[in-house]
């Protein structure tokens, strides 16, 4: 009965505007329930993504990018260039949906971006571009693309990582963008951690400087709305249990967080010993997944599927060595142009 009642209603609609004259619109249903299906967040995924050195072929004289040049240290041509545009596209595509949200480290600027969101079926999708040059001396950054038909941007801004000891440091701000899915609100935060170049010991007061700073924000908004929807997406350089993200950040394995903790969805994969970069033949969980309690729980009307992050970790972004070890398929091995993805897989969840 209902159906029949749906179909008269439609018929008489079409009847009364032919009667006066009027076109019926020019969309057809199909096109139409397409059009709807690109609005609806669920079932897509969030995904982040160290892409490793996304640069240009120019050099900027702000930065120190001059080994990313046609004539620099790594032969960084156009043809390179295209072909990294292709392969990063390729990897987030073989998650299956176009993302919502894609967090990006270890972009050179804007322009770049511009770029990917024009290779192959990342165009399909209305990208906007959420950057701002950081002080890091080789000029990369975080980066924030969003589906503007789905998340609506409401405002964004960066916040440095200082140590009062030295003030001389530079290195990533961290990135904070604002704006509503699905009549929700969405924090989001993406981050890229000092590295462990110089020892894990040597460099771990750096990591905590960023999680002080991270927590800290994180704070402000759950005063607020303890409720709130809280995305944190990163390569922190550190494992799920390092003290800069357990301790200081507080965040916590799925069932072991108390009011106000954040949630690490990846902290399973870390104690299974999985990983998304390898450091001397051993694999680690540094590119990470972090949410509120709000979020988890879906309290304010977006969840997660699963309540799980997951590891991309496919044939085509794996390097397989004689022995049957593997490693994420890079782009450069030192010198050496390997043309492969990145040196790190990205993650991502699936949003319902």
């Amino acid at each position: 009965m209902t159906h029949f009642i749906r179909f008269s209603a439609v018929a008489l609609s079409v009847i009364a505007l032919h009667s006066c004259g009027d076109s019926l619109p020019s969309k057809d249903p199909i096109e139409k329930e397409i059009m709807s299906d690109k609005n609806d967040f669920a079932g897509r995924p969030v995904v982040f993504y160290n892409v490793e050195n996304l640069f240009d072929t120019k050099n900027d004289p702000r930065t120190d990018d001059e080994d990313f040049t046609p004539y620099g240290y790594k032969s960084w041509d156009e043809e390179r260039y295209e072909t990294k545009l292709e392969r990063i596209e390729e990897a987030i595509g073989l998650i299956g949906k176009p993302p919502v949200l894609i967090g990006l480290v270890e972009v050179e600027n804007r322009e770049v971006l511009e770029d990917l969101i024009d290779e192959g079926k990342l165009e399909d999708v209305d990208y906007g571009i959420v950057q701002y040059d950081s002080p890091d001396r080789r000029g990369i950054d975080c980066a924030l693309l969003y589906d503007e038909d789905v998340f609506k941007l409401k405002q964004s801004t960066k916040y440095p990582v200082t140590l009062p000891d030295n003030p001389n440091y530079l290195t990533r701000d961290i990135l904070y963008v604002e704006g509503e899915i699905g009549g929700a609100e969405m924090h989001v935060f993406v981050n890229h951690w000092s590295s462990r170049r110089e020892g894990k010991r040597e460099t771990e007061h750096k990591r905590i400087a960023a999680a002080k700073v991270l927590r800290e924000k994180v704070d402000i908004i759950l005063k607020n709305d303890p409720d709130a929807n809280i995305l944190i997406l990163g390569d922190f350089n550190d494992h799920p249990s390092d003290k800069s993200l357990e301790t200081i950040l507080r965040a916590k394995e799925s069932g072991f967080a108390s009011e106000g903790d954040l949630i690490n969805l990846l902290y399973d994969e870390h104690e299974l010993g999985e990983g998304t970069a390898v450091h001397e033949r051993e694999w680690g969980v540094i590119d990470q997944i972090i949410v509120s309690q709000g979020l988890y729980d879906g309290t304010e009307g977006v969840g997660i599927e699963g309540r799980d992050a997951e590891i991309l970790r496919r044939n085509e972004l794996l390097y397989t060595y004689s022995d049957g070890g593997q490693k994420p398929n890079s782009t450069y091995g030192g010198r050496k142009y390997y043309g492969g993805y990145s040196d790190h897989l990205p993650v991502y969840i699936i949003l319902k």
